[in-house]
């Protein structure tokens, strides 16, 4: 089996230093206008971001060269050339593949690499390749959170309800070389997965969750996450070692912001998990640097873990 030995080192290799490679790496150059200016594993491109809405590019000449531009109202992308197949960003300790979607996403958010710094690098259980800790991904869309877990020695159940992201995550196991990785892939609905293993009794170390601020299952029921995280949530918490346990979740809604998940948890977390230790909490809002240091606001995250 090939995919990473939790006994061994996970360092970031030299591409991620100063002075390294520039054409796996994912760089914010500009923003505004409603649109996003990045530079994609050595392709510049130009794509929405409701984020943007009201703020003024500061480079206007970079905008007028870009490779490729998705389109809104067309809901297409234009390219002066070929997006070529087998691109890769390097997110530290494994990789992603790059591709446009029919969406406007590129198949993988940057704005959380400072999560899965998080998922590959804070309070990990002892692990090795016949003893895994178990994680859950829900809403898990390509797999970047899946991918970061595996490499810091988790076994995962990676659950999505579109077939395609799902086929996106096993694409990204065989990019970072893994061709048996403990992972789970399951086509799903997120709520409904949860709520069986549940029933099942199961547990996990590591829970993360994505949800969508709006959307529908797979049986067409509408999803809003003000009204439907809040259960989800409670099974969740049903999920979790006493122990030991991290929970991560993150969202980009204008009606639930990382106060409201803290406060939710705060209440719950104490009667549902009953964990051992002191409970702790890291929260805030995901923001991408531009070359010039301004911020652009990517939603919100929530952590949360047991210590002691």
């Amino acid at each position: 089996m090939n995919f990473p030995d939790p006994s061994r080192s996970t360092e970031s290799d030299a591409s991620h230093k100063p002075g390294g490679r520039t054409d796996d790496q994912y760089e914010l150059v500009d923003f505004g206008g409603g649109r996003k200016l990045e530079l994609v594993a050595g392709r510049l491109i130009d794509r929405p971001s409701p984020a943007a809405d009201g703020l003024a590019a500061k480079q206007r000449a970079r905008w007028k060269v870009v490779a490729s531009r998705f389109d809104e109202k067309e809901k297409r992308w234009n390219h002066r050339s070929e997006w070529k197949p087998g691109r890769c960003v390097e997110c530290g300790g494994f990789r992603m593949p790059v591709a446009p979607t029919p969406y406007g996403h590129i198949g993988v958010f940057p704005e959380q690499q400072a999560n899965w710094d998080w998922l590959r690098t804070h309070s990990l259980p002892e692990a090795s390749a016949d003893n895994r800790p178990k994680a859950l991904n829900l809403f898990a869309y390509t797999g970047a959170s899946t991918m970061a877990m595996v490499s810091a020695g988790f076994a995962v159940a990676h659950v999505d309800a579109a077939k395609q992201n799902v086929q996106s995550a096993r694409a990204a196991a065989e990019a970072n070389g893994w061709d048996d990785p403990p992972i789970r892939f399951l086509v799903d609905d997120a709520v409904k997965f949860t709520a069986r293993e549940v029933r099942r009794e199961n547990r996990y170390h590591t829970i993360v969750m994505d949800p969508p601020a709006y959307g529908h299952g797979p049986s067409g029921k509408a999803w809003r996450l003000a009204r439907d995280v809040w259960p989800l949530i409670d099974d969740s918490l049903k999920l979790l070692e006493p122990d030991a346990f991290r929970l991560l979740i993150t969202g980009h809604s204008p009606d639930v912001d990382q106060d409201d998940v803290q406060a939710y948890l705060v209440d719950r977390v104490p009667q549902t998990v009953q964990p051992a230790g002191t409970l702790r909490f890291d929260t805030g809002r995901l923001r991408l640097p531009d070359q010039f240091g301004r911020k652009l606001d990517a939603g919100f995250f929530v952590r949360v873990w047991n210590e002691g």
